[in-house]
């Protein structure tokens, strides 16, 4: 899947997302805070921690959200339900994503390191047991963030930073 991130006026972000089915959707921020697009941050963190099923796997599975319009392609007759049922299967997963960004967010915004703890931490609240999340993977998700928040600096107004979203193998 491909995503291109770009700046709006008030100071959000957009992703423009080409699905592998041919459905072309724009992802609207609701943040304007932080040093990076939070959506960039979690593609930037589910890809590095290895989460298929956070916010990136569920919208390459077909999941629509509020912040998500369709813009172009042809949608499957049943977009709702295929929806409603990625989100109900990836809901756990969702949420973790979305504790685990929160972690890498701080860490970019503060310039401090993301660590293994960190992540521990941030697992313990959603999960029981060990994290499975490595310092190799944190440093990882963190360089690749301080080096989008020089390049989201930098960034002119009619300029794109394009990633690509490749569904990262589930953890067992």
């Amino acid at each position: 899947m491909h995503v291109e991130f770009s700046r709006r006026p008030d100071g959000g972000s957009l992703a423009l997302i080409d699905r592998d089915d041919g459905v072309r959707l724009r992802l609207r921020s609701y943040e304007r805070t932080g040093d990076v697009p939070h959506d960039a941050v979690h593609l930037i963190g589910e890809r590095a921690l290895g989460l298929a099923d956070g916010l990136w796997g569920s919208i390459a599975a077909g999941a629509l959200f509020e912040s998500l319009e369709i813009v172009a392609g042809t949608t499957r007759h049943d977009r709702r339900q295929r929806s409603d049922a990625v989100r109900k299967a990836n809901a756990a997963q969702l949420m973790l994503a979305e504790t685990l960004v929160g972690v890498l967010q701080q860490s970019v915004d503060r310039s401090a390191p993301a660590t293994r703890a960190g992540l521990a931490t941030a697992w313990g609240i959603t999960r029981t047991g060990p994290s499975p999340f490595t310092t190799e993977q944190a440093e990882v998700a963190v360089r690749e963030l301080r080096d989008l928040r020089q390049r989201w600096r930098r960034l002119g107004r009619d300029e794109t930073i394009p990633f690509t979203w490749h569904r990262p193998r589930k953890r067992r």
